[in-house]
């Protein structure tokens, strides 16, 4: 393991099980401690419980959606500023511009634009 990234979590919060088992793949190759939940609820709780560096957070999911979970996270004054990367194919102007200022997301990426070394990329862009 990469001593420099002994240190880096990452949560995935993704109901997709095979997107979520290539991250966590492509995550603990690169030497991160990766985290999984595949709905916003589990995800907010794990946020509290490993203080994650950083968030990988699907939208659209059941029990609690990313928009709820982000909504809350925000409201927990330690996740304020807590780098949270959508990542979704609900990719409409319209839904990018909420998320990023009402919800105050650090990214947005759309799922079927991007690779999985992509999002590793913008992680580590942010941690």
């Amino acid at each position: 393991m990469n001593p420099n990234n002994s240190d880096k979590k990452v949560l995935i919060v993704e109901d997709e099980t095979l997107l979520a088992n290539a991250l966590e793949m492509k995550f603990k190759n690169a030497g991160f401690t990766v985290f999984k939940a595949e709905n916003g609820q589990i995800g907010l709780d794990m946020t509290v419980s490993q203080k994650p560096n950083i968030i990988l957070l699907d939208l659209m999911m059941p029990v609690m959606d990313g928009k709820v979970m982000l909504k809350r996270l925000r409201e927990m004054p330690e996740f304020k500023t807590l780098p949270v990367i959508v990542l979704t194919n609900a990719g409409d102007v319209d839904t990018i511009r909420e998320t990023k200022s009402y919800y105050n997301a650090s990214d947005f990426l759309i799922k079927s634009n991007v690779t999985p070394d992509d999002i590793l990329n913008k992680v580590r862009d942010y941690i």
